[in-house]
This record gives structure tokens, C-alpha cells and sequence, in this order.
């Protein structure tokens, strides 16, 4: 009777152990995929271009005229993919699931939205090449223009502008 006892009391602990083991080893989930947005290209005045969601690019092209008739070039990144969004966050946070889908964003370096929040990924954000600090001719023109062509700024990074300040 005690053996048996015992019997059922391993049996049940290896059941367990081995349901824990099976849990372990499934796949990662990954967040959605989210579709594209419709984008569309303003092309900078030094050569290159942006690439952002279509409902901006009007504003993007006139910002970027506006700003090379004051005398400043600008260009930058727009739109990015999940894809992207990942790399970006596996080189900036880590390679963890924790780093790539549950992190904050500002305990990367630099700060880097978690994949699907981005607003990159919905091309209505703008990271511009020479704004890396507030004291850039970039950011302060920035600073006085871009609401008016409506982008705000993210107070955590002074390259980056987008439709919310996120």
C-alpha cells in the first residue's frame, strides 16, 4: 500500500515534470503582422529620399522645401517594416524575447519602440540624419517649423518626429 502510494506520487511529479518540459519547448509567439501602409517618397534635396505613409507625404515634401529654403538640407528614415523594427531592437536592447518584445523602450540605447508600436512601422515617423542633439541646426529649425507641417517631436530623441511625439 505505501509503495503504491509512492508509486502514484512519482508518477504524478514526472507527469507534471514532463508537461512543464513540453511547454518549454514551444515556439516564441511573435506579434502579429501588421499590414503595410499605403506609403509613398519625398525625395531630399541633397539627393536621397524618405519614405513615409502616403497621408504625410505632402507635409514631408513641404517641410523638406520649406527647410532647404531657409538654407538646411534635411533627409532621414521613414517607414520601416516589423522586420526592421526587430533587427533594430535585437542591436539596440538584445537578443532575449524579453529585449525584442517586452523591454521599454528606454532602457535601449538608443531608445527603440518594441516591434508593432512603432510609429515607423505605420510611416508616420521621421528619425532625421542631423538632429542628434538639441543644439543641431536640424532640431532647432525643427523645433520652430515642423508643427506646422504636423510633426512632433519625441522629447526623449531629438532626431526623431512623428505625427503623435511618439
Amino acid at each position: 500500500m505505501r509503495d503504491d502510494r509512492r508509486r502514484l506520487r512519482l508518477l504524478v511529479a514526472a507527469t507534471a515534470l514532463v508537461a512543464g518540459l513540453a511547454s518549454a519547448c514551444q515556439p516564441i509567439p511573435t506579434a502579429p503582422v501588421p499590414a503595410p501602409p499605403v506609403t509613398a517618397t519625398a525625395t531630399c534635396p541633397a539627393g536621397g529620399s524618405i519614405t513615409v505613409a502616403a497621408t504625410i507625404v505632402t507635409d514631408v515634401r513641404a517641410l523638406l522645401a520649406e527647410a532647404k529654403r531657409d538654407g538646411l538640407s534635411l533627409c532621414g528614415s521613414g517607414y520601416r517594416d516589423q522586420a526592421r523594427q526587430i533587427e533594430l531592437r535585437k542591436q539596440n536592447c538584445g537578443t532575449t524575447y524579453f529585449a525584442v518584445w517586452e523591454m521599454p523602450a528606454s532602457q535601449c540605447s538608443p531608445p527603440t519602440a518594441i516591434p508593432g508600436t512603432s510609429m515607423h512601422e505605420k510611416g508616420l515617423a521621421i528619425d532625421f540624419n542631423a538632429c542628434s542633439t538639441r543644439t543641431t541646426g536640424c532640431y532647432r529649425w525643427l523645433a520652430v517649423n515642423a508643427a506646422e507641417f504636423g510633426l512632433i517631436n519625441l522629447p526623449s530623441e531629438p532626431w526623431h518626429w512623428s505625427t503623435n511625439g511618439r
